[in-house]
């Protein structure tokens, strides 16, 4: 027989809930005893039913109330943390991760205090030790380590959990607040200043008492009383109103209207000195109560300037004169500020013609140097063939016409080497044939033999392919530089160095002689130094730059860079 199922510990309403839900009696007797097991079976399965409904139900209402919980801590307007002794985190919601601008992931196991800025954290660390030392709540606040994130200043209000191993604490952003009251304190330290440092007397007086509550420095000036002998007094005692009654009618007055102004005061100081006041009085608010402010101004002075200004007819002709000069001068400036754009416009024109010239100068150099190698040259080298033919001719001549003949031979061969020198100079034709890097390096060589100075010439392979102008101006600037070396430097050896970085062309010339002293301009202050200006003018007409670093007894040097096309 199967065993009774144990259904006595049911509770009696969720077992009469079964059998009412099941429909049938229990059988009492013991000829219907499978009956009643089976009768039992039935009620326990339904009991079981309803609690594993009733189970259903309760868990979707905890997790119901968990997600309700969930969103409430995520979507709190504060942050909420849970710590451990060490303060590491233990827990964090969405809006604490928000306010520390860090990812709620990489919160985790992280130490709270290194988000505290390097100044206070160990005043953190002490507010810490508090929290876990007693279960009272604490309160502080601190700034953040970050300055760029959404709150710059919280304020932390943190208690000690129950298992004595944590502590739950919220996060307020306070960065606002502070602000506010920061720029509360910076305009309390203004309206300070100007209360303070005001050309007018100024009374704060209390409207329910009428007694003056506070006064500036230029009021005790005014009349001659000290700060304490104003506080306390009403207005009338200080001479600025006639009587007690004067005094609350305009109170009275500024509680309807809220402004009062009275002109021509008579007001006498404490030294007896009588003068004229204006008196204008405004009723505001100031910090929830009713404050009274009288800006007092001696006009005394105006007064004087009003009676003077009816005589005045000849103060107001010089001031229109002096309109009439005013308006000169602007049409003068105007006139002079036409002149200097005129002026720098003429010298950019100069600067262009200047440009032209140099180049007309290099044609006609280079059309001179072909004339004088083509022409001049073929014609004296024709001479000097004629008058080998006449010497092979004239066998039986004299030998003092041979030796003329011999002599006029060397002068020819002589004008020859000129021309052909003079050619060279004007325009040498490997510059035009072979390239730049040719012609200097004929350049130096011949330079050398003639001044006995070395050159080192280190010039980058791909020069040959810049434009003819800047060849040209490269060359004349090498060529009136190692001229100046020779003239002036005393050098013992010269480097010229032509690179190219960045689509600009650097060019040095560096010698290890006796420099010179540069004026403001970066030129020689020697007036007849004109190879530098005419450098200068070729770099620039290009658009380069030119500079020289120099110094008297040390060495010199040339920096030339010019943009590459």
């Amino acid at each position: 027989m199967p065993s009774k199922p144990k259904c006595a510990d049911s509770p009696p309403s969720l077992r009469s809930r079964a059998e009412k839900r099941l429909g049938k009696p229990a059988s009492t007797t013991e000829h219907n005893e499978s009956s009643r097991i089976n009768h039992e079976l039935e009620v326990h399965q339904i009991e079981l039913e309803m609690q594993n409904f009733e189970l259903r139900i309760a868990r979707d209402d905890a997790e119901a109330l968990l997600e309700k919980y969930t969103e409430l801590y995520d979507l709190a307007p504060v942050g909420y943390f849970t710590l451990c002794t060490s303060g590491t985190i233990r827990l964090s919601n969405l809006t604490g991760a928000t306010l520390l601008g860090i990812g709620r992931a990489s919160l985790i196991n992280r130490s709270f205090g290194q988000l505290i800025a390097p100044q206070q954290r160990d005043e953190f660390k002490d507010f810490l030790e508090n929290v876990f030392a007693d279960g009272t709540k604490h309160s502080a606040e601190f700034e953040l380590a970050d300055s760029h994130l959404a709150a710059d200043i919280v304020k932390i209000e943190a208690s000690r959990c129950s298992n004595g191993m944590e502590c739950s604490f919220v996060m307020h952003d306070i960065t606002d607040r502070r602000k506010a009251q920061e720029q509360m304190r910076i305009s309390e330290i203004h309206y300070r200043r100007l209360f303070e440092a005001a050309h007018d007397g100024v009374l704060l007086v209390d409207p329910d008492t009428c007694k003056i509550i506070d006064a500036n420095p230029f009021m005790t000036k005014l009349l001659g009383y000290t700060q304490e002998q104003f506080i306390g007094k009403e207005l009338y005692q200080i001479g600025l109103l006639k009587d007690q009654n004067a005094s609350q009618a305009m109170i009275h007055e500024l509680k309807i209207s809220h402004e009062v102004r009275y002109e021509d005061l008579p007001l006498k100081s404490k030294a007896g000195r009588k003068q004229e006041v204006e008196v204008v009085a405004n009723l505001y608010q100031e910090d929830g109560r009713s404050v009274i402010q009288c800006n007092i101004r001696d006009i005394s002075l105006r007064k004087l300037a009003e009676s003077v200004s009816r005589r005045n007819v000849k103060l107001e002709r010089e001031i229109a004169r002096r309109k009439v000069v005013e308006d000169d001068l602007k049409k003068n400036r105007k006139e002079l500020s036409r002149l200097l754009r005129q002026s720098r416009l003429q010298q950019k024109q100069l600067r262009d013609l200047s440009r032209r010239l140099l180049l007309a100068q290099e044609d006609e150099r280079k059309r001179i140097s072909h004339e004088l190698h083509d022409v001049i040259g073929q014609t004296l080298v024709g001479i000097n063939i004629h008058l080998a033919v006449l010497t092979l001719g004239s066998a039986t001549a004299a030998a003092s016409l041979k030796k003329q003949i011999r002599q006029t031979r060397l002068l020819v061969e002589k004008a020859v080497d000129i021309v052909h020198n003079f050619a060279r100079e004007l325009r040498p034709s490997l510059l035009d044939d072979l390239g730049i890097i040719a012609a200097l390096e004929a350049y130096v060589q011949q330079y050398n033999e003639e001044t006995q100075i070395p050159v080192k010439l280190n010039a980058f392979a791909d020069l040959d392919q810049a434009s003819s102008t800047v060849r040209t101006v490269l060359y004349r600037v090498v060529q009136e530089a190692l001229t100046n070396v020779a003239r002036h430097s005393k050098a013992t050896l010269v480097e010229v160095t032509i690179d190219s970085q960045l689509k600009v062309i650097h060019m040095t010339i560096k010698d290890n002689g006796q420099g010179f002293a540069l004026n403001e301009k970066g030129g020689s202050k020697k007036k007849n130094r004109l190879g530098i200006i005419g450098m200068r003018e070729r770099i620039e007409m290009i658009g380069g730059t030119f500079h020289i670093i120099s110094a008297p007894g040390g060495p010199t040097t040339v920096q030339v860079e010019i943009p590459a096309p």
